[in-house]
């Protein structure tokens, strides 16, 4: 969570962004669509109903201010709840304006030890965890401003840890291997002011770049993003791509390449001299105009260290190069190794407009093959996975469900046996993993998780409410190696259940906000107890009305 500060100072910067937001707020008119809005929800139900044209709806934040407008209308539930905001892929006509003043304060409770998942720069530690997000912007043709920071709080109270197994690290790292994602972010309650959602964007002629901290998601998945998700907090990179989809004649495509600089976290192995990580990704969809509803994309992350001289030019397009091994071999490197990790994945997306109903998946590799006849005998090596489908249904009073299931899997699959094989988000040389500010960049449930997911939503003119169930299992990777080497038995893994239910209520100007999980987690770090954990969000959200 960052450095723990005093109270006076976070005070007083809170204090400057209301005076700055309430001062603006007058003449103030379309705001942006973040990752993880409820509004994203709603949207895609619309569009597996046959409601909405939202292109893939794999490269997030992405939603049309046109599409959006055609949904404010009275077609559909939401209708009245007229501050559906405008999304930042939109360049705007005429005079510069000011972007609606919204206020966000989120507040959640554990009672037990941390539990959360895609709640991006917010770490939901043992106790009471306090977000405050207040954000505006500026809109000028095709440049945007937007200014949305987040105030963090955190409890952080204390809870039994697993022993650290890793020689070095910290009491408060993650137990089980050299990663940078801590069982608990230091002894002290903390404040923490993240950039949250802000950016500066320029777009026309089909083409948007600038540089942000919004959250990213790449894929179709919903509860899981194995490349990127809004599972961390955002990371600070410039981007280029497509604004929105684009029509190439015999289908539309999206586009997206990032560069980034990721944060270690301040529990992690103090003996790294180099703390300097870069990252790099693309994400490319293509929707074929003779397949309706169909969408098939590519994921390619890199990351790495940051040498002491500076990045080489070259690491920037370091997501182009071939996908072999063998294509990296040289004399002085024989077996095609680098000093840098590499995710990649394929996903697909086909919606069904007429059934109301939709089915996804994601397939990634951790790993390069060596050759084409490697890929061919082992695909499976290194490789995650997500499936999921959607079904809407329309009940006779107009209001509508969401009915869903999604597993994701990403632990190791047999090929380790014989060669190595990486563990998810973890490398043997960049030592902090695919983590940013102590967190997964990726699928929340992290290196050799399991979490198979059901759960349903009501959408009504006056909110929606939903329900879930949800098994999880934490790091299956490290749990066979610590049975090995402790004699246990097939009966200790650490498996989660969850049992969750929530609901969103429109009150004038105010959107608010309840959710509430029970999770009985069996065998704790292994060799400890079953225990319980409840936790309570509160959420209350402020827009002002679209005029």
């Amino acid at each position: 969570m960052g450095v723990a500060r005093s109270m006076r100072p976070a005070g007083r910067r809170l204090a400057e962004v209301l005076v700055v937001a309430i001062a603006l707020s007058p003449s103030l008119a379309a705001q942006a669509l973040d990752v993880g809005d409820p509004v994203e929800d709603y949207l895609r139900l619309l569009q597996i109903s046959g409601d909405a044209r939202l292109g893939s709806f794999t490269l997030r934040p992405a939603v049309s201010r046109g599409d959006q407008e055609d949904l404010l209308t009275d077609g559909h539930i939401w209708a009245s709840r007229r501050t559906l905001p405008l999304d930042a892929h939109a360049a705007p006509a005429g005079p510069a304006r000011l972007e609606p003043v919204e206020a966000r304060l989120r507040m959640f409770v554990n009672t037990r030890h941390p539990v959360a998942q895609n709640d991006g720069a917010v770490w939901q530690g043992k106790g009471l965890t306090t977000a405050l997000d207040v954000g505006t912007g500026f809109a000028w043709r095709g440049l945007r401003v937007a200014i949305k920071p987040t105030l963090i709080h955190a409890q952080n109270s204390d809870f039994a840890l697993a022993p650290v197994t890793v020689e070095g690290m910290p009491e408060y790292a993650y137990p089980w291997r050299r990663i940078d994602l801590p069982q608990r972010f230091g002894p002290d309650p903390t404040w923490r002011i993240d950039p949250g959602q802000s950016e500066v964007r320029l777009s026309g002629f089909g083409v948007t770049g600038g540089f942000t901290t919004r959250s990213l998601w790449w894929g179709p998945g919903i509860r899981s993003a194995i490349v990127m998700s809004n599972n961390a907090a955002g990371v600070p990179h410039a981007f280029l791509g497509t604004r929105g989809p684009r029509d190439i004649g015999i289908g539309t495509l999206e586009v997206s390449w990032i560069w980034g600089r990721l944060k270690q976290s301040e529990w992690f192995d103090p003996a790294v001299a180099n703390d300097r990580r870069f990252l790099t990704g693309l994400v490319v969809a293509y929707s074929p105009s003779f397949l309706s509803g169909l969408s098939l994309g590519v994921t390619r992350a890199f990351y790495g260290a940051v040498p002491e001289g500076g990045l080489p030019l070259s690491d920037l397009f370091l997501v182009i190069q071939g996908v072999r091994k063998e294509g990296l071999v040289t004399p002085d490197n024989p077996t095609g190794d680098d000093e840098t990790d590499q995710l990649a994945s394929l996903f697909g997306r086909w919606v069904l407009a007429e059934s109301g109903f939709e089915v996804y998946g994601e397939w990634s590799r951790n790993d390069h093959s060596g050759s084409f006849e490697d890929f061919l005998l082992e695909p499976e090596h290194s490789q995650g996975y997500t499936l999921g489908l959607q079904k809407a249904v329309e009940l006779s009073n107009g209001n509508r469900v969401a009915l869903r299931g999604e597993l994701t899997h990403l632990e190791r699959e047999a090929t380790f046996r014989l060669r190595p094989n990486p563990v998810y988000y973890s490398h043997h040389i960049v030592t902090q993993g695919y983590t940013h500010r102590g967190e997964v960049l990726g699928a929340g449930i992290g290196p050799g998780g399991i979490q198979q997911h059901v759960g349903m939503d009501l959408y009504a003119g006056w909110g929606r409410a939903g329900a879930f169930l949800q098994r999880r299992v934490h790091d299956n990777d490290a749990f066979y190696a610590w049975a090995a080497e402790n004699g246990a038995s097939f009966d200790r893994h650490d498996v989660s259940f969850d049992v969750g239910a929530h609901a969103l209520a429109f009150l004038g100007d105010f959107d608010l906000g309840a959710s509430l999980t029970f999770t009985r987690e069996l065998n704790r770090y292994f060799f400890g107890p079953d225990v319980t954990n409840l936790n309570l969000g509160l959420t209350a959200r402020w827009r002002q009305r679209a005029r």
